[in-house]
């Protein structure tokens, strides 16, 4: 994932609690888009959903991925 870059890293980062480079190792961009995906692997972690304007959208492991998209797609952000 070279293309994300520092600003969305440090976002991600930020907020699942870990370091630039976990969070890198742990992310996906989501297709057809210019959205960041980035998770944790802990039991009941977090996962975020990052724009290109660095706007997000975070939610415990209760929310499915998908569940997190539609919800940012339909312009949910915190």
């Amino acid at each position: 994932m070279n293309n994300v870059n520092d600003k969305i890293l440090e976002i991600a980062a930020s907020v699942l609690k870990v370091t630039p480079e976990e969070a890198l190792e742990h992310s996906k961009v989501i297709e057809d888009s210019n959205l960041y995906y980035f998770w944790t692997v802990t039991r009941g972690g977090i996962s975020v959903i990052i724009n290109e304007d660095g706007e997000k959208l975070a939610a415990g492991s209760a929310i499915s991925f998908e569940k997190l998209l539609e919800a940012f797609n339909e312009g949910k952000r915190n």
